[in-house]
């Protein structure tokens, strides 16, 4: 079923008529008098609605914390293009075994705009995965992981514009249309409008992962991924089950970890939308390193590239390239990421920007 207005981060705050019930014992409120009463309800409201992003900056500024042993990984992100966004795609794993049970939740918020004579897309998009992993032997692992992705206003159209401004990027005609809105349409002839609020996505992810190899500096191993999606009562209802494989290897060496992945996912579906023709199988790669310093700090970079998913010659049956940068901080078995993913290449077939902000805890 779709759900509207579900953005909590950034939704507007709604008036209220009615008056507090909160009273001070021998006084009698006039109008207006339990203003002050109101303003705690919005601060209190304030503080629920951005709990995580309060959760990063206190664990941020907090010092007494003491540095967990952790491995080093790839950060917890996702594929932020428009169809990758919302089906299997191989993510960026690390090839050292896994030693401690993870559970996570991240969160997501992105702009899309592409515009070429084949679609035309200008929507935000919100998505939130939580799941755990655990080893099941020293070379066996498991995953799984809950996804659902919704369209709702983050007011990001702004922040792109300046920034594009600010370097002197075109605008690729974002400056001719109004901001936040949520609008697709294509030369197949198949439109959606104003679809803010639908579920885009409700997924489950599952992960097994066997290790062929590692030594203290070299690691492989192989994995395999399951993933359903039903969305119904939607614009964008789907029923969906899709397989991956992927093959990864990782180096490590002092303050310094590369990551590398190659993956491949088949689906069964050969339309989008009803009348867009799919892939069948397509390909992906993906690498990364991270740089620890400060002990319990660490600056990642990655890049992602997924074959073209549509069967026809538009922008989207093209690759799509992602070029992420983050930043994760290790406090007691506490990891907190803050990453920004920008395409790269293809201005008409991925997200203009990405933010994610993750919090993973290792038991």
């Amino acid at each position: 079923m779709a759900i509207r207005s579900i953005n909590i981060l950034f939704r507007p705050k709604r008036k209220s008529n009615r008056q507090s019930s909160l009273k001070i014992s021998g006084t009698h409120p006039s109008d207006g008098s339990n203003t002050i009463f109101d303003n705690i309800g919005d601060i209190l409201v304030l503080l629920k609605r951005n709990a995580a992003l309060l959760l990063v900056l206190i664990l941020l500024s907090y010092h007494n914390f003491v540095f967990a042993q952790v491995e080093s990984t790839p950060l917890r992100t996702y594929a932020t293009s428009p169809y990758q966004s919302t089906s299997l795609s191989t993510q960026l794993r690390s090839a050292f075994s896994v030693d401690t049970t993870e559970v996570f939740i991240t969160s997501s918020i992105a702009s899309v705009w592409a515009q070429s004579n084949d679609f035309q897309l200008d929507y935000y998009q919100n998505q939130v995965f939580s799941g755990f992993q655990v080893p099941i032997n020293n070379k066996v692992s498991a995953e799984i992981m809950l996804q659902y992705s919704w369209a709702g206003n983050n007011h990001l159209d702004s922040l792109v514009a300046g920034f594009h401004n600010t370097f002197g990027i075109a605008q690729n005609g974002r400056d001719e249309v109004d901001d936040d809105q949520f609008n697709i349409g294509s030369s197949y002839g198949s439109a959606i409008e104003d679809f803010e609020g639908e579920t885009m996505a409700k997924a489950l992810h599952s992960y097994l992962s066997y290790q062929f190899f590692e030594t203290s500096e070299h690691a492989l191993s192989v994995g395999g991924s399951l993933y359903y999606n039903h969305v119904d009562d939607s614009e964008f209802s789907n029923i969906s089950f899709e397989q991956g494989l992927q093959l990864n290897y990782s180096y490590h060496s002092g303050v310094h970890t590369g990551f590398s992945t190659l993956g491949a996912t088949h689906r069964k579906d050969d339309l989008a939308l009803g009348s867009i023709p799919v892939s069948n199988t397509t390909m992906s790669f993906a690498a990364g390193y991270s740089l620890q310093f400060l002990k319990q700090y660490e600056m990642l970079v990655e890049y992602h590239h997924y074959q073209g998913v549509l069967d026809d010659n538009s922008a989207f049956s093209e690759p799509s390239k992602e070029f992420v940068l983050g930043l994760r901080g290790t406090f007691d078995g506490v990891a907190v990421e803050i990453s920004t993913t920008e395409n790269m290449g293809n201005k008409d077939n991925s997200t203009d920007i990405n933010f994610t902000v993750g919090l993973r805890f290792f038991l």
